[in-house]
């Protein structure tokens, strides 16, 4: 048998295979097991990595051999190569020398203890011997291990053994690696072990945990009784009673009520027993008594003030509108979350001008809600057949003076300059006209306006020299829509003195990121899960150091950036580069952004895979990644809600039938050469069918071709851009317009950036 523990380090410090390395985790990470199949063709495994690369791969390819896998995983927790998967083999490792505990092999530790659970191989105690044997640190494997074992023990009635186990962990581990049943029953193991004070303080402290269970909460209010004496929770203060509501039947928590006024009135010590008491009241319609608690408690309510959000969405739900409207009034704050729920209570209650009021202010504080940006347009345009009714233009103007210069704003503008030219106000078109590309940059409809108004755009002359100012560069784009065939005196000329305010700090911010997560130990632990397609063990650790380190959402976002270029995983570098440009208001137009930043957020992963099926089916790539940056958003292994898989978003029955008409008989749609393959298949026929059209194909893929033929039929009246409009499926409509103005920007992005 070949030991590979110490041979692995041989060959990774004397031979140049740091590249090899890096490729094969890739593969893991983005499914590509077709490639990892032909490497062991005729090669034999010799490094960890290359084991688990199989491991991986038998567990996860369509031609995995799952007794092959359980022998990796053996050989690879032994250290030797076994030639059996036999309970003796396991249990040798119960006795060997443990070696140093990479990533790897702590993944491999917790798979294997999976499957020898699965199979009853090992006995309870030998289990517990088993997970036992590994170190325990700040880690997600160690997490898992450390809560099962506790199971183990507490179901062995073992009390003495979790003390001493979760005593000898280091404080600074525990936070982290004590889950909210592990720490139950830690508490528990005091309570019998006779040490009543502590156990209470454990489970007070468990209690106030953000996100705990209800079932957990249960878990330790039935010991709680079965300890102190039934009824004892009842009898609790204030702060700790709130704490244990989720346990607590309807009829005690009537009887409660009526018998503890004083929980209305004390200000409570923990913020969970604040919103446990709080939602119960909002539930059963005690107005009076949660206001009472919401004053008594202000404090909580500055500190979150999207809670109150929370309550209002409740009222909302059970059709009590107008105390919605009140709530937020008596305790307002200014998150988006606040207008959105007046909106929606106002137009049930029927009220338009307030309706029309609260949504431009909430679309001004969140314009990317598609849902409402629609509504908005209903509500400025009465479209009845070819005809439309609108709303003053003062309404217009109101409602574009509040929501901000991005994209998502193109709709807004372009039925404006429609409404101006019913009206008659020419003039106010044309100069509408000479600055539309400035109110939506980037906008699908930037193009849309172009070829309606065209005639009148050209009324004007281009500006003879468009980089002088700012004013003139928005003329300039304005009359070509930034198409690049039209944009000639502008092509590869330095835009940076018009790039968006914060836009060159943030693309220097995120060229930092990788430095900062290499040098930090949790970071680069949540690296390496990540590196090898572990996403949501990697997440684990970035979100419980976000919050350890109290630090922001738009933080968290930089680190996940930092994340994806370090991992190649495009996914997470493009769209929290996205969120940050979200957050900060900055429009994704390719234009208008420094190369740092419109790179992550318009990438060409998988390219060599892309450009040989493109070219095989004689169409753009750009195409191709206009529509997997919609359907997955460059995600490798995306599932939708509708079970579409992969890349390119592939229902299985669709897979089926293009895989057995391209005689494939064996195949993932979650491995990238399969979805690009049958994605491009599917949407080269798709372009074939609609005269080379994206617009059109986009709309049957993300609709069915059936459907397009029906809507056609139905709506089409020789105008695509008002068929577009007018089109009865939200969801095509704006899945349209999003996979064209990302062909858009990819064009820009070669033309422009040449890249």
């Amino acid at each position: 048998m070949r030991h590979f523990w110490l041979a692995s380090r041989i060959l990774l410090f004397f031979t140049t295979s740091l590249f090899a390395e890096t490729d094969l985790q890739y593969l893991i990470k983005s499914h590509q097991w077709g490639q990892i199949e032909n490497h062991f063709r005729n090669t034999n495994p010799s490094r960890e990595s290359e084991v688990y690369s199989l491991i991986e791969f038998h567990e996860k390819s369509p031609n995995g051999d799952k007794e092959k896998r359980f022998r990796y995983l053996i050989s690879l927790v032994r250290g030797v190569f076994v030639t059996e998967s036999s309970e003796e083999e396991v249990r040798k490792i119960l006795t060997q020398t443990m070696p140093f505990q990479t990533t790897l092999f702590k993944l491999s530790y917790w798979k294997l203890y999976t499957e020898i659970t699965q199979r009853n191989y090992l006995t309870p105690a030998e289990r517990i011997q088993f997970l036992n044997r590994l170190n325990l640190e700040e880690d997600p494997i160690c997490r898992r291990l450390l809560d099962e074992l506790v199971r183990l023990l507490a179901a062995n009635n073992q009390w003495k053994e979790i003390l001493e186990k979760i005593n000898s962990i280091q404080e600074t581990h525990r936070r982290y690696l004590l889950t909210g049943d592990t720490q139950y029953r830690y508490g528990k193991a005091k309570l019998i072990l006779g040490d009543e004070k502590s156990a209470v303080e454990e489970w007070l402290n468990l209690l106030q945990r953000d996100g705990l269970s209800d079932s957990t909460v249960q878990m330790v209010a039935a010991d709680w009784s079965k300890y102190k004496g039934s009824g004892s929770i009842l009898q609790l203060a204030p702060s700790e009673l709130t704490l244990l509501l989720p346990a607590v039947s309807h009829n005690d928590k009537e009887a409660l009520f009526r018998t503890r006024p004083e929980l209305f009135s004390t200000r409570l010590a923990y913020y969970e027993g604040f919103k446990h008491l709080t939602l119960v009241l909002t539930k059963i319609g005690k107005t009076n008594e949660l206001y009472r608690v919401l004053r008594s408690n202000k404090i909580f309510v500055d500190m979150d003030s999207s809670w109150i959000v929370s309550l209002a969405d409740v009222l909302y739900q059970q059709n009590k509108f107008q105390a919605a409207i009140e709530l937020l009034k008596t305790f307002p704050g200014k998150d988006a979350g606040y207008y959105r729920v007046f909106t929606a209570s106002y137009d049930r209650l029927g009220d338009r001008e307030l309706y029309f009021e609260n949504l431009i202010l909430y679309l001004g504080k969140y314009p990317f809600n598609l849902f409402y940006q629609d509504r908005l347009i209903e509500y400025l345009v009465d479209r009845q057949g070819e005809k439309s009714n609108y709303a003053p233009l003062a309404k217009f103007e109101r409602a574009l003076a509040e929501i901000p210069n991005l994209p998502v704003k193109g709709r807004l503008v372009y039925w404006y300059l429609r409404a101006l030219k019913e009206n008659g106000d020419i003039e106010k078109l044309k100069k509408e006209l000479k600055r539309y590309y400035a109110l939506c940059p980037g906008s699908y409809y930037t193009r849309v306006i172009r070829e309606e108004f065209l005639s009148i755009i050209k009324e004007s002359n281009k500006p003879d020299n468009p980089t002088y100012n700012k004013e003139y560069l928005f003329e300039y784009l304005s009359y070509t829509a930034g198409i690049p065939e039209e944009s000639y005196a502008i092509l590869g000329r330095n835009l940076g003195f018009v790039y968006p305010k914060d836009s060159y700090e943030l693309g220097n911010k995120l060229g930092g990121m990788s430095s900062r997560i290499q040098g930090h130990k949790l970071l680069n632990l949540a690296k390496e899960y990540f590196r090898v397609g572990e996403d949501s063990l990697g997440l684990s650790l970035v979100n419980f150091h976000v919050k350890r380190e109290n630090l922001s959402e738009e933080e968290k976002d930089e680190i996940l950036v930092g994340i994806g270029d370090l991992t190649y995983n495009t996914y997470y570098t493009a769209f929290h580069t996205r969120s940050l440009l979200k957050r900060h208001f900055i429009p994704d137009d390719p234009i208008l952004l420094p190369t740092s930043i419109s790179v992550r957020i318009y990438p060409r992963p998988h390219q060599s895979i892309v450009s040989r099926y493109a070219n095989e089916n004689d169409i753009s790539e750009d195409k191709v990644y206009a529509l997997m940056r919609q359907e997955s958003f460059f995600k490798e292994t995306a599932t939708s809600r509708s079970n579409a898989r992969g890349l390119m978003q592939i229902m299985p029955a669709t897979g089926r039938e293009l895989a057995s008409r391209m005689g494939i008989t064996s195949y993932s749609l979650y491995e990238p050469e399969t979805s690009i393959r049958l994605g491009t298949k599917f949407l080269a026929y798709l372009l074939k069918s609609n005269g080379n059209e994206l617009k059109w194909a986009s709309i049957a893929y993300n609709g069915g071709p059936g459907n397009l033929r029906k809507w056609k039929k139905s709506v089409y009246s020789g105008d695509f851009n008002h068929f577009l409009e007018d089109l009865p499926y939200k969801e095509s409509r704006d899945y349209c317009r999003i996979v064209v103005s990302n062909f858009y920007a990819y064009d820009i992005m070669k033309k422009y950036h040449k890249l």
